[in-house]
């Protein structure tokens, strides 16, 4: 059965692309679903069909014309008229002097896209054509030579030349870019965007000419170089400037205004206020704002505010607000407000706050705060507060806090805090995760799991007073671990009739000495009957033993234990807990929820490895 997919009825017939499949199915069928999954019709003569040929194919998002030609391999030509696709038969040639059509696409060979505009031409007998819209192309060739080539030329792609044959069908010439001619384009728009910027925005001819600075009180302009100041304005520094559109001037030492913006060769101090724009080639000292975008060439030292981006090639300076990005090359001082981002090319030496994330390529300090991530690729000196992902490549000293994840590639001084996981080569402080990865750790990981490279980790085989066979496997530090536990009745193992048990637990082993430890552990586990949970069927221990370690890496642990025994009196298929021994039950009360209590003294007795 086909595969449905819609038809773009905008596109020529013969280009929509259609998913469909066949297996064993008639030619007739086959065509009728084409047709179907087009939306267009097929006509032709009967006799041209094979109606008893029977198609075993299958086409993902292929194009009309590619699948009739891998059917009808080159025997049926079709055309597309208004909403039918009309097949007839393929003409024949009975010498290699007679003419012959060519067919094909051309495409880009890195993104697969078809290309129009391609020249496809026969280099002898000059005949040629040009790709349509969809990559398509059909050549006709007057007299073709047995070893006839094909050039494919497109502007800014490596020119192509390809073989063809009688068998190559439908073609599908794949052609790639030429580095060398995107270069050079790239090179010539540059250089014709820098001299516009030079010489017709930043400088006029006479500011080429005048190397004088001028000076005046203030100026009006309606646009750059239409004002008090005429065409000398580039090469003028204001006391105050206003520009009822936009104007250029070489520097500003008090006020500017500008209704959309204002454009400064050298420095700005005071006040820059502008409707969209600000452009400064030089230092801005004091208050920066503008509707959209504040860039400056050097440094800032002062605020800035921009309903969009702040960008600034030297350093930022004490405040810097943006609607949408904050943008420093070299170093950003002072605290940076963003609805989307800071981004920092250098260091980081004030408060990031970002609606989505701060990033910092070296140092950055004392805060990134940011909904969704913070990433310094060097040291992190202070807090990294983020909603999903907290990065640092080299040291942290601090706090980070994420959602998800914290990641320090080096030594963590202070704590990891994360929904999922915590991970960092040397911790001096303390994780709080799901999961918390360390090399080495002077602190204390607390987690559902941890795991301490050279941290503490056990292989543990032991008995107690119910079940013979236990294993279980501890993971952390001294201070604090997890416990992953099982055991079993060996006189149960029967499949479905096996009682066993699995559970959690976390503990601590202080040292006493360097070969005993004292073992303070705390223990949950489900009792189970073959693999079916239906009741609430506990055992919870609190340990209290010791750990002796003779041998290096074999240890002898043994203890006493308090247990609890938590049962559900609305269920009663439970397996029978008390069938070797019978101990000492001190406490059995039924709540008034319908759980039910047990509790005894016992013990335990195992051997630990690693």
């Amino acid at each position: 059965m086909p595969l449905l997919m819609r038809a773009q009825g905008s596109r020529a017939l013969l280009e929509r692309t259609i998913t469909v499949s066949f297996t064993q199915e008639p030619l007739d069928m086959a065509l009728r679903k084409i047709a179907r999954e087009g939306g267009f019709t097929f006509s032709y003569n009967s006799a041209l069909v094979n109606s008893n040929r029977l198609i075993t194919m299958s086409f993902t998002a292929t194009p009309v014309r590619e699948i009739l030609d891998k059917i009808f391999q080159g025997t049926i030509q079709y055309k597309a008229r208004n909403k039918y696709i009309i097949l007839t038969k393929a003409a024949t040639s009975s010498s290699s002097s007679d003419a012959r059509f060519y067919t094909g696409y051309v495409v880009d060979e890195t993104t697969g896209q078809r290309l129009k505009n391609v020249s496809v031409y026969d280099p002898v007998s000059l005949n040629s054509t040009i790709t349509d819209s969809y990559g398509y192309f059909e050549i006709k060739i007057d007299k073709p030579s047995p070893n006839l080539i094909l050039a494919v030329n497109k502007a800014n792609y490596t020119d192509t030349l390809v073989a063809v044959t009688d068998k190559n069908g439908l073609m599908k010439i794949p052609i790639h870019i030429d580095k060398e001619k995107m270069r050079i384009l790239a090179d010539s728009v540059k250089g014709k965007l820098k001299r516009f910027w030079e010489t017709k925005i930043m400088q006029s001819i006479n500011t080429a000419n005048v190397s004088d600075t001028l000076y005046r009180k203030q100026q009006f302009s309606l646009v750059p170089f239409v004002g008090t100041n005429h065409k000398l304005s580039a090469s003028v520094v204001n006391d105050y400037s206003y520009n009822i559109f936009g104007g250029v001037a070489k520097g500003v030492n008090k006020f500017e205004l500008g209704g959309i913006f204002n454009i400064d060769r050298g420095d700005v101090k005071g006040w820059q206020l502008a409707g969209a724009l600000n452009a400064v080639g030089g230092r801005v000292k004091g208050v920066q704002m503008a509707g959209l975008i504040n860039a400056v060439k050097d440094s800032v030292a002062g605020v800035q505010f921009a309903g969009l981006i702040n960008a600034d090639n030297n350093s930022s300076g004490k405040f810097s607000a943006a609607g949408l990005f904050n943008y420093t090359h070299r170093q950003s001082y002072g605290w940076h407000l963003a609805g989307l981002g800071n981004m920092t090319i250098g260091e980081q030496k004030g408060p990031h706050l970002a609606g989505l994330f701060n990033f910092s390529t070296h140092d950055a300090g004392p805060a990134q705060v940011a909904g969704l991530l913070n990433f310094t690729g060097g040291k992190m000196n202070g807090a990294q507060l983020a909603g999903l992902l907290n990065f640092a490549a080299r040291d942290a000293k601090g706090a980070q806090v994420a959602g998800l994840l914290n990641v320090a590639g080096s030594t963590l001084e202070g704590a990891q805090v994360s929904g999922l996981l915590n991970y960092a080569t040397r911790v001096k402080g303390t994780q709080v995760g799901l999961i918390n990865i360390s090399d080495t750790i002077h602190g204390v990981p607390v987690g559902l799991f941890s795991f301490v490279l050279k941290g503490y980790h056990k292989i543990e085989f032991s008995a107690d007073e119910i079940f013979y066979t236990n294993v279980a496997f501890r993971t952390g530090v001294h201070q604090f671990y997890n416990i992953f536990t099982a055991g079993a009745k060996p006189n149960t193992f029967k499949g479905e009739e096996t009682t066993w048990t699995f559970g959690y637990g976390v503990g601590t082993a202080p040292r006493l000495n360097r070969w005993l430890s004292l073992n303070v552990d705390l223990t949950s586990n489900q009792v189970l009957k073959g693999n079916t949970i239906e009741g609430v069927n506990m055992i919870n221990k609190v340990f209290v033993g010791v750990e002796m370690e003779p041998i290096r890496k074999v240890a002898l642990v043994v203890g006493v234990t308090l247990n609890g025994y938590v049962t559900d009196t609305k269920y009663s298929n439970y397996p029978e807990l008390f069938t070797d021994y019978t101990p000492n039950i001190f406490y059995d009360h039924t709540y008034n929820n319908g759980m039910n209590m047990k509790m005894w003294l016992g013990g335990k007795i195992g051997l630990r490895f690693l």
